[in-house]
């Protein structure tokens, strides 16, 4: 076994990466069109001989794109988009929103006849989806092990296992309904209260030392990995550090030399000893010196960041990581933990941000700045195809 080999943490991927795409989202050239209600077609982009003139001025071309008649068709609405190719030219495609040309004079709705509709609606049994539909995810965030506040660790033990009991026991009701292909428990990071953060001064507030906090984080993960392999088909447990991890800050070390990443690493190798999981169980860690996991779950991009490299504007970060084309810009949700309470928040192009709440016990000295507190919880829901079921619980 190499050095590298017994450094690593463990496996840093598949992750999902990002690709150059050739067109803008949505103006992929296609057509969506039935001889009944009409549809739409997106034009092939078409260079412009200068940055104002349009080369999509004849509509019948647009619609011979695509084996359509012109006559048959009416154009009832029109959209440009112009974007610049990295050589600095132009192009611009259009859609055209048609309709059947003898349904041009009835395309007025009927109030009447959609009234009549309206009366007839009865909410109807839902319908089950098919087998291996989706992924169950059971998010774990700022656990802080050997925090004194709320108890301490004597009382965040039993309320984390508590958590941990409440998710499974969901995953087995959505699976009875759903057929998930896995449960995936993405490690969120600050997984201890460690000794590094307000320069230190935390010391005085742990009940446990280093070690022992990440002893006793490392075998609540072992106990969340036990009771999700019991009863899902496979188990994912991506990983990323947190600010409250860190080893030291002075010096400065490697962003994955982490706490959080050693204790999932020792889970990790717990598991390849077991046959019974070594099959079904992954870990997903961080590329070496980065602070982001990004992985596809049953059609879903699933990006992970702790959140102490936001600054104030998670969303606008977020934003930047795409025009930077760093992977977890292309994710279809975001999870995140840092600042302990729920947020749940659409991004653009169907995108959601989740910062998931802390299981701590609280922090007195937040409370006593700001008068506020959150309550310690976890969150459960399912995902498929970019998005996001049964968010619970949301208070």
């Amino acid at each position: 076994m190499s050095l590298s080999d017994m450094v690593a943490a463990g496996p840093t991927g598949p992750q999902h990466s990002p690709g150059r795409k050739a067109y803008p989202d949505g103006w992929q050239p296609r057509s969506e069109v039935d001889d009944v209600d009409g549809g739409y077609v997106v034009s092939r982009p078409q260079s412009l001989s200068g940055e104002h003139n349009s080369s999509h001025g004849d509509f019948a071309a647009v619609l011979d794109e695509f084996g359509l008649d012109p006559a048959q068709w009416t154009v009832e609405r029109v959209r440009r988009s112009r974007w610049q190719k990295y050589d600095g030219e132009w192009l611009e495609s259009v859609r055209l929103s048609i309709l059947p040309a003898r349904a041009g004079a009835a395309a007025r709705a009927d109030a009447e006849a959609l009234c009549r509709e309206i009366g007839k609606f009865r909410v109807k049994g839902s319908a089950k989806l098919a087998e291996n539909s989706g992924s169950f995810v059971a998010p774990i965030g700022d656990t802080q092990i050997g925090k004194t506040d709320g108890g301490g660790t004597a009382a965040a033990v039993p309320r984390i296992l508590a958590e941990i009991e409440s998710g499974a026991r969901r995953f087995r009701v959505l699976h009875k309904r759903h057929g998930f292909a896995q449960a995936v428990l993405p490690q969120v990071g600050d997984c201890i209260e460690g000794n590094v953060s307000q320069k230190g001064a935390v010391v005085g507030r742990s009940d446990l030392g280093v070690t022992e906090q990440v002893r006793v984080y490392r075998r609540l993960l072992w106990a969340q990995v036990r009771a999700y392999a019991a009863i899902a088909p496979q188990v994912l447990v991506p990983v990323v550090p947190g600010n409250h991890d860190e080893p030291t800050r002075f010096p400065m070390t490697t962003y994955t030399d982490s706490w959080a990443i050693e204790a999932a690493s020792a889970v990790q190798d717990a598991v390849s000893e077991n046959p019974d999981l070594a099959e079904r169980v992954r870990f997903v860690f961080p590329e070496h010196d980065e602070l982001t996991v990004t992985v596809n779950v049953s059609g879903t991009v699933l990006g992970l960041a702790h959140g102490h490299q936001f600054g104030r504007d998670p969303l606008r970060w977020w934003s930047d990581q795409a025009g930077g084309r760093q992977p977890i810009g292309d994710a279809d949700v975001l999870l995140s933990g840092h600042l302990h309470h729920l947020r749940v928040q659409d991004h653009g192009g169907g995108r959601l941000f989740l910062q998931v709440p802390s299981l701590d016990g609280g922090s007195t000295w937040f409370r006593h700045r700001a008068g506020a507190s959150a309550p310690s919880r976890a969150v459960t829901f399912w995902t498929a195809e970019g998005r996001v079921y049964d968010l619970d619980p949301v208070l």
